[in-house]
């Protein structure tokens, strides 16, 4: 009888053993894992500054992982929203583009190989302020632009938020004086109207510190949900488009940057990876560390949540009629 007596004990010590030990062995899914991060621009601009950045602090709260930042610039991005969309959804790829992609897709462009409806989101780590910016040696103001003989605008290619934004604002304020230099890209922009081979662009407010700082541009609107310090005299694109049936443009062109820099991975990522990434994205955004690099890089930090970017890209999909109209237009499709 005591045998029995002492047995169960240690029958009972070894089951809790087992029982606490064996969890411990299972490893988090990016523990020894390589990310990449897919960026649609050259190095050197707005969307390349935040995929590196998303690099370095997303791995912080992803113990044990690598990432990695790789530029696929080309067709406005679409070249590279198209790899995202159809890499292996493992939770292992994703990458950020221009904003104004639902706009390519929705105005049927061939080369588009993704369905912006199904993307999996996992926010934005800003929202824009963007806007025209116009050099200082041809222009004083707005009246100047609507005046001149020709404007020559600075864009990056066909699809670009930078060519959309300019054909749409200015065909909305009634205006054709105007011709699309084609083909810059991030800073290449800025250099444009520096050396004089165009006179203005449609861009981020935060990649233009440059040619504001050397006194080679200035702005004339803002389109965004909020003016940077010093710059409350800019009027919003709304003050300056005001009638009625162009605001559902507007309103398009605001909702491009209230979502900023949007980061997505490709549909069907497992739903447990894709909220480990979603939570990694968020602590980045708002780790102490980050806020200050941020400040010091003068760079816009605030985190737009999943549901709110995911919300945004299936409205544009119920734009009315003359907005869409406009958008192919702008893609020079009938």
């Amino acid at each position: 009888m005591r045998k029995k007596f002492w047995l169960f004990p240690i029958l009972t010590v070894f089951f809790f053993s087992v029982g606490v030990t064996t969890p411990a062995v299972a490893k988090p899914f990016y523990e020894g894992k390589t990310i990449r991060i897919l960026v649609g621009y050259k190095p050197g601009g707005g969307y390349d500054f935040y995929g590196r950045f998303m690099a370095k602090f997303m791995q912080k709260y992803l113990p044990g992982s690598t990432i990695i930042v790789k530029n696929v610039p080309g067709a406005g991005s679409v070249i590279a929203a198209n790899e995202i969309y159809l890499s292996k959804p493992n939770g292992l790829t994703i990458g950020t583009f221009s904003r104004s992609l639902p706009a390519v897709q929705l105005a049927g462009v061939k080369a588009v190989k993704f369905d912006f409806a199904k993307l999996s989101w996992l926010g934005s780590p800003c929202s824009e302020v963007y806007g025209l910016y116009a050099s200082t040696k041809k222009y004083k103001g707005l009246d100047d632009i609507v005046k001149a003989e020709n404007n020559r605008m600075a864009t990056d290619s066909l699809g670009s938020v930078s060519y959309l934004t300019t054909l749409l604002t200015f065909k909305m304020m009634g205006m054709e004086n105007f011709s699309f230099g084609t083909g810059y890209s991030g800073g290449e922009l800025d250099l444009s109207i520096v050396r004089g081979e165009m006179d203005a662009l449609f861009g981020s407010f935060y990649s233009r510190q440059g040619i504001m700082q050397s006194g080679d541009a200035f702005p004339i609107l803002f389109i965004g949900n909020f003016k940077p310090a010093g710059y409350e005299q800019v009027p919003y694109i709304q003050d300056i488009i005001t009638d009625k049936q162009h605001q559902p443009g507007v309103d398009f062109l605001i909702g491009l940057n209230v979502v900023g820099r949007p980061f997505v991975g490709p549909p069907g990522i497992p739903t447990d990876r894709l909220q480990m990434l979603r939570d990694a994205f968020k602590k980045a955004v708002e780790d102490p560390e980050a806020i200050s690099f941020a400040k010091k890089a003068n760079r816009p930090l605030s985190y737009i949540p999943p549901e709110h970017c995911e919300k945004w890209a299936k409205g544009i999909f119920k734009l009315p009629p003359n907005v869409v109209a406009n958008i192919k237009e702008a893609f020079g499709i009938k």
